[in-house]
């Protein structure tokens, strides 16, 4: 999609299905971070990936969960704390070859 029809398909775009700014949810419209955190719901329903029974070894199993997502050429890590509202820890990339998971 060229620069010019991405603008032309904004302007054309209804204001009421753009949402204001944080903590406010529509489901036709962005879904803003609160205080920019990443929480597991949000990361849930946006990015494709795998749910993977256990994390990295240097993460506490009895305190985060990981979810594995690939792009650009590599494996990424996704950890996530098991409390509150669950919110992103930390994201550990792996290049793709063999044995690109070593845990």
């Amino acid at each position: 999609m060229t620069r010019a029809s991405l603008l032309a398909l904004l302007a054309l775009a209804p204001a009421t299905a753009l949402a204001s700014g944080p903590g406010e949810r529509r489901p036709e419209g962005p879904a803003y971070l609160e205080g920019g955190v990443l929480t597991y719901e949000v990361f849930e329903s946006a990015v494709e990936h795998a749910d993977l029974d256990s994390c990295p070894a240097e993460f506490d199993p009895e305190a985060v969960f990981c979810r594995l997502t690939l792009a650009a050429d590599g494996a990424n890590v996704f950890v996530f704390s098991l409390e509150g509202d669950q919110p992103l820890l930390a994201v550990k990339r792996y290049e793709l070859n063999d044995g690109f998971l070593p845990f």
